[in-house]
């Protein structure tokens, strides 16, 4: 995993003890002398480049979307802060191209804006709203897990929604999870949902007659399908490898299924991601896999 893109999924900044699990130590030096992330009393943060600051200012705009979780510390899928999205007013006129901007066009209360950006509980409705499945869960995902925000409190503003979107999002905040760990689970996730796919829990705790064997990412337990997601530098020692095979082991021979996916394949191949799962699923039920238009169907509807 790239070093940015570690960050960007922690929430935009993380402390080594974290990093280590995602990135390499030479990496991060790299990084560093690169100019691409700052460490601050060992706190590794991405480097702002204010390119969203001017841009409101310059159009008189609020930033929101998933501009606005970055600058909240949400967790973010790779790339998704690259572009700048930006909320203005109904009647603006933008006669400017902007490749690098997405702008929505909405009326804000004083209430959902703090300065040139929008609150926390704003950003993650127009999230559930407006952007991809992935962005959406791994925002809302986050905010929770941080306290930013309450499932009540997001219950509320969403019911208040009205037109474009409104009954997308309504859809997409049961699918919200503070327990998952990061972007990384959110997005796995996601992509389960996007292929029709439920009953997958998160963070589960599993025994077996000896005692606990761990706290997986995903499991689904009618199935006995367990999902993992997997960062590169999480099993590079030797202690932590002969652990891993133990974990592994001790699954298989509870008559689990467990599936490992890393970072690249659930960011950048979510459809061999859904197919591998859905295999799996028919092996165990015995039913018919589901042919990719299927698939593909299931996703457009999410």
């Amino acid at each position: 995993m790239e070093v940015q893109d570690a960050l960007r999924a922690l929430g935009g900044a993380a402390r080594w003890r974290v990093l280590r699990h995602h990135v390499g130590w030479r990496a991060l030096k790299r990084a560093r002398a690169d100019a691409q992330v700052v460490c601050h009393k060992g706190l590794w943060a991405l480097v702002d480049s204010g390119r969203d600051r001017q841009l409101a200012a310059d159009l008189l705009g609020v930033r929101s979307h998933a501009t606005a979780a970055a600058h909240w510390g949400l967790a973010l899928p790779p790339e998704e802060s690259e572009v700048v999205r930006l909320t203005l007013p109904p009647h603006a006129n933008v006669k400017t191209r902007l490749p690098d901007a997405r702008l929505s066009y909405r009326r804000l209360d004083a209430a959902e804006h703090s300065g040139d950006v929008t609150t926390p509980l704003r950003t993650v409705v127009d999230c559930l709203r407006d952007e991809s499945l992935r962005v959406a869960l791994s925002v809302g995902d986050s905010a929770l897990r941080d306290g930013l925000v309450t499932h009540a409190e997001l219950a509320a503003a969403v019911r208040g929604l009205r037109g474009k979107g409104a009954a997308v999002a309504r859809s997409r905040l049961p699918m919200l999870d503070g327990r998952a760990a990061n972007a990384f689970e959110s997005c796995a996730r996601a992509i389960l949902l996007e292929a029709g796919i439920t009953g997958f829990r998160t963070q589960v705790s599993i025994r077996d007659s000896d005692g606990w064997i761990g706290r997986v990412d995903l499991a689904n337990r009618a199935l006995h399908i367990v999902i993992e997601c997997e960062g590169f530098e999480t099993h590079g020692g030797r202690p932590a490898f002969v652990r891993d095979l133990v974990r592994f082991t001790s699954l298989v021979s509870a008559g689990w299924r467990p599936l490992r996916f890393t970072w690249e394949q659930v960011m950048f191949h979510p459809k061999w991601v859904a197919r591998r799962v859905l295999a799996t699923i028919a092996e165990a039920t015995g039913a018919p896999l589901p042919d990719r238009r299927a698939i593909r169907a299931s996703g457009r509807a999410a």
